[in-house]
């Protein structure tokens, strides 16, 4: 009886077989889990710190820029001096260096005076360019109000409010406070802040009206609409009937 076996070449296949049964496996379980194909994900790449510096960074953004408030009030801002040997106040442009020290400007000419008059004889004036500002009482009947310091009456600095009134010029008829901040004594001067605020036109239109009315001459004063329902006749002055006059006359 034949025994039954392998044979040299037989046995080559088998392994042959095998061998790229073993290869063939891992390439597939690898082409598996490729992703299909298609646009490549885009990876960061690492920058390097040369690369890092040179990028330019993103421009931050920009902070909110404070809006100044509408307003109709005008504000005029003074130096002024007091010398010992002088009577009067002289008013100069102000001048403010980087760190926001306020002084004289420069070489600068005199723009205007303060002048304080002797109690009862006339109120303090503020003299700026062509216009009077003449100081008036309050309710209480006080002028000049001061702040001193501490509340201990002459010390420096102190801050005098007085309110105004604008007489003639630019500001006529303007109204508002002037605030003068004193630095010291012995002349040292100080800051002049004059806030002004225009006339009401409101409180002008009624007598700017009244005024207009009786300008305006009697032909050109419109009539008095009728009333509804009622028909208005106009009637010509030549169709008017003559007055008999002697039916006026009172009886004997």
């Amino acid at each position: 009886m034949r025994r039954l076996g392998f044979s040299a070449p037989g046995f080559l296949i088998v392994t042959i077989l095998l061998l790229v049964g073993t290869i063939t496996a891992p390439v597939a379980a690898f082409q598996d889990a490729t992703p299909p194909a298609g646009t490549p994900a885009v990876t960061s790449p690492i920058q390097t710190d040369a690369q890092a510096a040179a990028t330019p960074a993103a421009a931050p953004t920009a902070a909110p820029v404070a809006q100044a408030a509408v307003t109709d009030v005008v504000t005029l801002v003074l130096w002024y001096t007091n010398p010992i040997d002088a009577e009067i106040i002289e008013l100069f442009p102000i001048a403010i260096d980087g760190g926001f020290v306020a002084g004289p400007a420069a070489g600068a000419a005199p723009s205007g005076t303060v002048s304080f008059p002797e109690d009862g004889v006339a109120p303090p004036t503020v003299v700026i360019a062509d216009t009077t500002f003449e100081a008036y009482p309050r309710a209480d009947g006080v002028i000049q109000r001061w702040t001193w310091l501490d509340d201990f009456e002459g010390a420096r600095p102190g801050t005098l409010v007085m309110q105004i009134a604008g007489q003639g010029g630019l500001y006529q008829d303007f109204y508002g406070t002037a605030t003068m901040i004193s630095r010291d004594e012995g002349g040292a001067g100080g800051v002049l802040i004059v806030a002004l605020r225009p006339p009401s036109l409101d409180a002008e239109a009624p007598a700017d009206a009244a005024a207009a009315a009786e300008d305006v001459p009697a032909e050109d004063v419109p009539a008095e609409p009728a009333p509804e329902g009622e028909a208005v006749v106009e009637v010509a002055p030549e169709d008017l009937a003559p007055v008999d006059e002697t039916a006026l006359e009172p009886a004997a």
